[in-house]
Order: C-alpha cells, then structure tokens, then sequence
C-alpha cells in the first residue's frame, strides 16, 4: 500500500506540514505530439501532506460547474485552472505549463508569458513578438514548432521553418474566436468557439482541413498522430482526415459508431473507446484480439509507436500489435490494481494502486531496475520515447532507461526532491518542484540542461486559496 516512505539516501527534509493539509502530485496534461507517441492521459492525485496517504478531494474546473470527488483525478482539461478542495483546504492548479516538442521546450509562467529552451531553430529560441505578449492561455506543440493561444482568441507560432505547422495563414491569424490548439506531427488544429475546425501545416498531414469536416459545428475533441487528425463531434461519431495510410482514413462502420468518449493514437492507427467500455481500431496495426474486442469496461486506451494499450476497471491491463512485446507478460497480465499507465516508444510503464511500478514491451524503459521495482510509495509515472520517472508521495522522482534520455538523473539527483509534477519531452523530463523551481535533465541539445534559473519563482504548480 501507498505509504509515508522513509527516505533511501537521507536527502528531501520533509517540511512540517498541518494534519489537515492538502497535497497534490501528477503532470497536468496537454494536447502534444512528441516522436511516434502521444500521451493524452494523465493522472493526479490527493494526499494528506503529513501521513502521504491519499485523501479524498473535490475536483472542478475553474470554468466548470460540475465536480469530481475522489483520491485521483484524469486530468482532460488541462487549458483550465483546476480547483483541489479537501476539508478547509483548497488548490488551484496551474494551467498546463510545462510543453515539449520533439527538439525544444516550453514554459508558460505564472504572469502568462512564454519562455522556451532546447534547439533554438526549432522551438528553442522565442521570437521578440511573442517574448512581451502577457496573456497566453494555451501552448500546443507539433514535431518541431510551438502554437499559443492568447486570451483575446487569436494564436500565433514558432519553431521551424521546414515545419509549414510554425507559419499560421494569415485568414486564420486574424480569428478572435479559438477557444483550443491540438498539435499533429507537422500540421495544428484549432477549435473556435463554434464548435467548427480551423488547421494549418503540411497539406497531406492534416494540414488542409476537407470541407466536409470544416462545415461540422459540433466538434469537442481532437487527437492528432504522425500524419493525420481524429475528432469526436458533439453526437459521438468520430471524423478524421490527412493521410489514409495512417488512420486519416475511417472505415465506414467505424463512422458510423457512437457513444465515442476517448481517442489514441499509434505511428500508423487510431483507436477509439465508447462509453459502452468497448474499443474500435482501424489503420495499418495487427487486429485486434478477440479478448479485446469483446471487452465493455475499459476505462483508458493508449497507443505508443506501434501498439495499443487498455486499462480495465477491474485494474487489468491488455495490449496488442504487430510484434510479441506489445502483448503484457505475466505477472502483469495477473494484476488487477492497476491505476494508470503510459507509453514510451515501443513501450508500456503501469502504476499499481499499492504504489508499485511495472513494464512490458522493448527498449530500455521496459526493464524497470529492481530499486525501483521495489519501491511502494509510487503516485505518479511520466514517460517519453525511451525513459521514464517515478514520483514518489514523499515528493522525490527517480529515472530509468536510456541514459541519455533522461533514464539517469544522477547529475540532477539532489534536486529532485519536493517535486509537484514531471513532464516528458521527446528525450527530456522537466520537474516543478513546490517552491517553484524548475529542473530539466536528458539529451542536452534538446533542454535537458539542468535547473532553468531562468523560471525560478516564476512558474508555480498550484496556488493555495480560501474554501
């Protein structure tokens, strides 16, 4: 069971809290694509910050009326402020802001503004125009450029120039009126507050938005892939365009499916799952066993770079694609607490309720080192393409995998204490940690460059309010 842990190497003084006081751990998330993967689930939770034990919350959106109670909380909102209300104690989480593309990073401070680091071309480098805009509201990201939302509606871009998803049109800068940015590998979509589609990039990816789909006033959600983009409309149905080789396409009896509640996507397929717990897959994958396709509590479906995942609400988990590894082994298959899971490339890391992590698939992150796997204290996993961090309740997060993608975390160890959330890039991870500093390690040439002075107390993961 999750548990107040004593501390392995004697580092992370836990500051003295009140018994009642609210504790919140877990990455906000946001509609990205980094590399062949895109994680579009993310799990917070609620603690009581004396004991570390989870505690129930009232989750709400700060534009919402409705509420979630509960010791854990999918974040599918993550534009949004997010109240936390245990007790006399309240939250609000910061919106989504910490960003990553497939070279750079971004960060969206407390006063609203942007900075950026990585490789500059792409992403890295902020461009004067926007370094003074002061009322950003969303950061989007495609392979190799950034999109902001502002305020007052319009967006704007950067990244690189042989990217076409870094130049906005100028029919499309001049709108006031979008409410929501998505990011596919090459092209962005853009969701007005008419419920219709705008998108810009590359034409074949995505890009050039088809005028049956751009008529439609009742989209609600949006999945980009490597070349293509899903959306679930109002009524349930899903539409998707861009190139038919990888999920652009939709079969007609999946068309004419309704009830669609969640989208994933893999390098050449999409899936969808339905509110009747059942999924639907179509694209260039290995079909779906029969053991899946009869399934009708699943609860979270995932994709990585050729395979798809499924969590039940038994806590099982199940997978499938076109090689051995992308089906779980035992003992995973035989757990039936899983909470949360989370793809790397070619991969699958799960998050067990008694705290402890686990893996299946290929590639370095597959194979969780025994201190790790020996850890019962785990709240929360974030993922890229080949690494993967543990966050502990007691506020310390530990890597594994490829070394050079953020797998070792030793140069940056005795910072990684009192961490609020850890964010993925392509071969990064960022931390946020309580008192608001921000620490990045992984392949230097794409911002994993250690503590980012430059966002000390100036990006915040929650803020304390009155009930």
């Amino acid at each position: 069971m999750i548990r107040k842990s004593a501390k392995v190497d004697g580092t992370g003084p836990q500051n003295p809290v009140a018994e009642d006081e609210l504790l919140v751990l877990g990455a906000r998330a946001c509609h990205r694509v980094v590399g062949t993967f895109r994680s579009n689930s993310y799990r917070l939770v609620s603690l009581n910050a004396r004991t570390l034990e989870p505690i129930e919350a009232v989750w709400q959106y700060e534009d919402h009326d409705q509420s979630v109670t509960g010791i854990d909380f999918f974040d599918t909102n993550p534009s949004t402020p997010l109240l936390v209300t245990s007790g006399k104690q309240r939250l609000v989480l910061s919106r989504s802001n910490i960003i990553g593309n497939f070279p750079a990073l971004c960060a969206l401070r407390n006063d609203q503004k942007l900075h950026a680091w990585g490789w500059g071309e792409n992403g890295g480098n902020l461009p004067p125009r926007l370094a003074c805009l002061r009322d950003i509201r969303e950061v989007a990201s495609s392979m190799a450029a950034f999109a902001v939302r502002r305020a007052k509606g319009n967006v704007l871009a950067w990244g690189s120039a042989g990217n076409p998803s870094s130049c906005v049109p100028e029919e499309i800068a001049k709108r006031t009126d979008i409410v929501a940015l998505y990011g596919g590998a090459y092209a962005f979509a853009a969701l007005l507050s008419t419920g219709n589609l705008v998108t810009w990039g590359l034409k074949e990816t995505g890009g050039d938005l088809p005028d049956r789909i751009a008529r439609l006033s009742d989209i609600v959600h949006v999945q980009g892939s490597e070349f293509a983009f899903a959306a679930i409309r109002k009524n349930g149905h899903v539409v998707t365009w861009g190139h038919p080789d990888y999920g652009g396409a939709l079969p007609d009896d999946i068309g004419k499916m309704s009830g669609v509640v969640q989208l994933a996507s893999s390098g050449f397929a999409y899936a969808l799952r339905r509110d009747d717990g059942s999924v639907a897959v179509w694209g260039r994958i290995a079909p779906m066993p029969e053991r899946i396709a009869g399934l009708r509590d699943i609860v979270n479906i995932q994709g990585n770079a050729g395979a798809f995942a499924v969590r039940q609400a038994s806590g099982q988990v199940d997978g499938w694609g076109d090689f051995t590894w992308d089906t779980p082994p035992a003992p995973i298959t035989e757990y039936r607490d899983i909470v949360h899971f989370s793809p790397t490339s070619d991969g699958f890391v799960v998050l067990r309720a008694n705290g402890q992590v686990d893996a299946w698939g290929a590639g370095a992150a597959a194979n969780v080192p025994d201190t790790i796997k020996a850890l019962t204290d785990v709240v929360g996993i974030s993922t890229n393409h080949e690494a993967a961090v543990a966050l502990r309740s007691n506020g310390e997060a530990v890597a594994w995998g490829d070394p050079e993608a953020g797998g070792d975390s030793s140069n940056v160890a005795p910072l990684l204490q009192n961490v609020r959330a850890v964010y993925g890039g392509t071969r990064t991870f960022v931390a946020l940690r309580e008192d608001a500093r921000v620490v990045a390690w992984g392949d230097a040439h794409k911002g994993g460059t250690g503590e980012q002075k430059a966002l000390y107390r100036r990006i915040a993961y929650s803020r304390k309010v009155a009930p």
